[in-house]
């Protein structure tokens, strides 16, 4: 459960935003709406000027990055000189989360992650794939998808496998597009028009 009511001002723009749900989140809105700074906020990359974030009933407003279990992907997230199999890995070491190999196999197979090599010569929706999966084995309560679905082939395919797979883990997911469409792929839709959230799903 994501519960954030927020107010902050970053030079001319003013975010003032309210959102109190968990499962598959949309978060909908044209470039410079505001959809990257509410994420940035939950994230812990932005302190916001009043408000709150909570996680599963933890206010995290204050904590540090590492701290929130909270992870953000962007498009570019990956790790260029790792290894597919060793980037999977990398979250969920750093958080000491044990994988048995069916759930790695599976994970993979589900997401369509059936290449290998050093990820800075994958293309970027591989790219994509293997960050967005790595975000998922790291085990966090909540993952913060920054347009990193945008670029995938077969994308609503991928999407619903991720939500599947996040809802089994327990894991809330927050993503941001600027396509409504993207709506009727998720459980709960926010509309972002100049700094404020709309619930409108």
């Amino acid at each position: 459960m994501i519960d954030a009511d927020l107010r902050t001002r970053l030079g001319q723009f003013q975010l003032s935003a309210r959102m109190e749900d968990s499962g598959f989140i949309c978060l909908v809105g044209k470039n410079g709406s505001g959809k990257t700074v509410l994420l940035k906020i939950i994230a812990g990359f932005t302190i916001p000027d009043e408000g709150y974030v909570r996680v599963n009933g933890l206010d995290v407003t204050r904590l540090p990055v590492e701290s929130r279990g909270v992870v953000m992907v962007t498009p570019g997230s990956s790790i260029p000189h790792l290894q597919v199999d060793s980037h999977l890995l990398w979250g969920s070491k750093l958080n000491r989360v044990f994988h048995n190999g069916e759930r790695i196999a599976k994970v993979k197979a589900e997401l369509g992650i059936d290449f290998a090599g050093r990820v800075s010569k994958l293309s970027l929706g591989m790219k994509e794939r293997v960050a967005l999966a790595t975000a998922l084995l790291s085990s966090p309560k909540v993952i913060l998808v920054d347009e990193a679905f945008s670029n995938l082939h077969s994308r609503e395919e991928f999407m619903g496998s991720y939500r599947r797979l996040a809802s089994e883990a327990g894991i809330d997911v927050v993503f941001t597009t600027q396509d409504p469409n993207d709506g009727l792929l998720s459980d709960h839709v926010y509309m972002m028009t100049e700094g404020t959230a709309k619930k409108i799903k």
